[in-house]
Parts: C-alpha cells; sequence; structure tokens
C-alpha cells in the first residue's frame, strides 16, 4: 500500500470517528467538516505531485506585484528641487474660522478676549460653536469689526486684512485664522478608510494617506483619484504618487473636503491567486492538524 493511499484511509478512519462531534452549531467545527470533505472528494489532485507543484507557482505568483508599484515617488535620480510656490487655498463659503487677535496692549488685550478666555474650555471641546462661518455672499461678520469680504482670500490676505480693519481700534494687533471645519475624506484600497480632521491649515496627500495607515498592496498609486468641489462644482482628477515630480505638483497640497479615492490594480488576477492561496493554505494547515492530533 503507498503512501497516499494510508494517508487516505487515516483520514477517512478519523473523519468517520469524530463526524458526531462536529456539532452543526459550531461554525468552527462546520468549517473543518467540510475542509476534511473536500479533502476526501479531492484527495487524489492534492496529493499529485502536479498539484503541488502548481500551488508553489501560485504562491510565487501570488506576490508578483513589483517594488515599483509600492513605492513613492519613483526615479532612478533624486529629487533636487523643491518649489514652494504651490498654490495657496482661497477660502471658500461654508468655511468655519477660529479667529484670534491680541494686542499688546494689556487692557485692551483683556477687553477683547475677556469672552475667549472664559470659554477658551468651551472652545476646545465644541469648537463649531464658537467659529466664524463664511456665508452664502462670501462675507464674515466678526464682532466690533463688522462684515468683511472673505471669499477668495488666502488665509494670510484675509489675516492681513482683518490686521488693517483692528488696527483703527486696537494698537499692535496680532491676527491668527485656522480653518476649523477642515476635514479629508479617503476611500478605496486603503487601511482604514474615513473622514479625518485636519488641525493644520496646510496639508499634502501623503500626509492625509498616512492618517488612512496607506494604500493596501492591491491600491493603485498611479491614480489616485481626488474629488474636490469649487464654487459648487465637482473637479476630478488624478494623481500619481510614484512621479518624480509630485512633490512639485500644485495637486500635492489638499483642499479642505477633498475626497480621496484609491481605486484597486485593474488586473486583479494575482488578488484572486492570493485569496486563493490562503485557503488553500488554511485547509492544508487544518488537515495537517487534524492528523497530528489523531495520528494515534
Amino acid at each position: 500500500m503507498n503512501l497516499n493511499l494510508k494517508i487516505y484511509y487515516l483520514i477517512k478512519r478519523r473523519f468517520f470517528s469524530v463526524n458526531n462531534l462536529l456539532s452543526k452549531k459550531n461554525p468552527i467545527f462546520v468549517f473543518t467538516k467540510q475542509v476534511i470533505l473536500s479533502i476526501l472528494m479531492n484527495f487524489n489532485l492534492i496529493f499529485n505531485r502536479r498539484f503541488i507543484f502548481i500551488f508553489s507557482l501560485l504562491f510565487v505568483f501570488s506576490s508578483c506585484i513589483t517594488n515599483k508599484d509600492l513605492e513613492y515617488i519613483y526615479s532612478n535620480d533624486e529629487v533636487k528641487e523643491i518649489k514652494e510656490d504651490l498654490q495657496a487655498y482661497r477660502l471658500q463659503k461654508g468655511d468655519l474660522l477660529s479667529v484670534q487677535i491680541s494686542t499688546t496692549t494689556e487692557q485692551q488685550h483683556d477687553f477683547f478676549n475677556k469672552e475667549s478666555t472664559a470659554n477658551s474650555q468651551l472652545m476646545l471641546q465644541n469648537p463649531y460653536l464658537y467659529g466664524y462661518l463664511i456665508k452664502e455672499d462670501g462675507n464674515l461678520d466678526l464682532p466690533s469689526l463688522g462684515i468683511i469680504k472673505a471669499d477668495g482670500l488666502t488665509l494670510e490676505e484675509l489675516e492681513s486684512k482683518i490686521k488693517n480693519i483692528a488696527i483703527s481700534y486696537f494698537e499692535n494687533p496680532v491676527v491668527k485664522l485656522n480653518i476649523i471645519n477642515f476635514e479629508i475624506t479617503i476611500l478605496g484600497e486603503v487601511h482604514k478608510p474615513g473622514t479625518f480632521k485636519i488641525i493644520n491649515n496646510q496639508v499634502n496627500i501623503l500626509y492625509a494617506l498616512s492618517l488612512s495607515n496607506d494604500i493596501t498592496q492591491f491600491g493603485n498609486r498611479r491614480k489616485v483619484k481626488i474629488i474636490r468641489n469649487e464654487d459648487d462644482l465637482n473637479r476630478v482628477f488624478y494623481v500619481d504618487l510614484t512621479k518624480k515630480g509630485l512633490l512639485n505638483n500644485a495637486d500635492f497640497m489638499l483642499q479642505p473636503n477633498d475626497i480621496i479615492y484609491v481605486p484597486p490594480i485593474k488586473d486583479n488576477f494575482f488578488r484572486s491567486i492570493n485569496n486563493l492561496t490562503n485557503i488553500v493554505s488554511i485547509s492544508l494547515s487544518a488537515v495537517t492538524l487534524f492528523l497530528l492530533i489523531n495520528q494515534n
């Protein structure tokens, strides 16, 4: 009696001896039962040398995604220069801003910041209640300073504009603005999709993807889609994360409410093979464990 036949009869005898112990209500037992039945039904195929050879090839091919597909800013040459004139974000209606104005004169400083100081803890807990909204007409309504046109300006331009108005009321005012409702949404082939709040006023696409625990090995890094709302219209464009000119790309920097979608690699053959090899590996491991436990 050859070795394959001996193993076959051993599996069959052990299986039917414990068949009654495999409860239908226990999913682990049910899975084990199905695996063993599959092994018995396809015994000759599984222990055939050709099958082992083919399975080995599938295992090798399951890892055939090249390093080049997984790298960012791929290039044989180093990036020698990074332009710093990337276009700054321009405020839009619906943006919610925190506005802080301080002065060098102590009395003026105390008077102007009395309310914000008292409510500083509440503002940290819920900044949406204490922010200033750029309304539909593009204006920002600030206490004591009046209505200020904000739509279309950068944060630096608006800070300068508010400072020029505040200088009529306070000595040496210092203005600091932040976007409170700066959020980005990341979907697709990432490890942790979702919506993320951004504390800083600027964020680039690589930092954003790090918030989602990076792209999976099956994500297409060469064609990442970004959906952006501009003037009530959705603009769709694509970014190649492997391109060496990425850092100089104007779309390298994200804007509030951007949606990032990482598509899967078009050819899902290797992904299917990877799933198949995982299933087969688990099945063979289960059978091996079963044989070891019941070999006596």
